[in-house]
């Protein structure tokens, strides 16, 4: 690799060590993983999710158990999105999300098969 390319490289990872918004999202998984009352919601809903596919593996979509199964995880995963700190983590995720697609496209974006609504333009 030539050395300009290798310091570039050096500079992103920097930049993106240092940038307040993945600090941030690192800052909160750690929070995440430590909060047992979001932890115990999360499980909740993982046992609902689990639940509510085995149903659909022998059951059809219509049937009332299936229906129950799926309005149950439905409340769980509303519960899970409305705890603050999983709120706050989602809010945080997206922001380093974009950041991290803006990066894609500056680097690969000239590089990908342009597709007919990009021609429509």
């Amino acid at each position: 690799m030539n050395i300009s390319l290798s310091r570039s490289l050096e500079g992103l990872k920097s930049a993106l060590e240092s940038d307040e918004r993945i600090i941030r999202l690192n800052e909160l998984e750690k929070k995440l993983y430590d909060d047992p009352s979001l932890l115990e919601l999360v499980k909740k809903k993982d046992d609902l999710e689990r639940e509510y596919n085995s149903l659909l593996s022998y059951k059809e979509r219509g049937s009332e158990e299936v229906a129950r199964a799926g309005k149950a995880l439905h409340e769980a995963k509303a519960e899970l999105d409305s705890y603050p700190l999983a709120k706050e983590y989602g809010e945080a995720y997206i922001a380093v999300r974009d950041l991290y697609m803006q990066i894609d496209d500056i680097l690969f974006g000239p590089y990908r098969k342009k597709t007919l609504s990009c021609n429509s333009k």
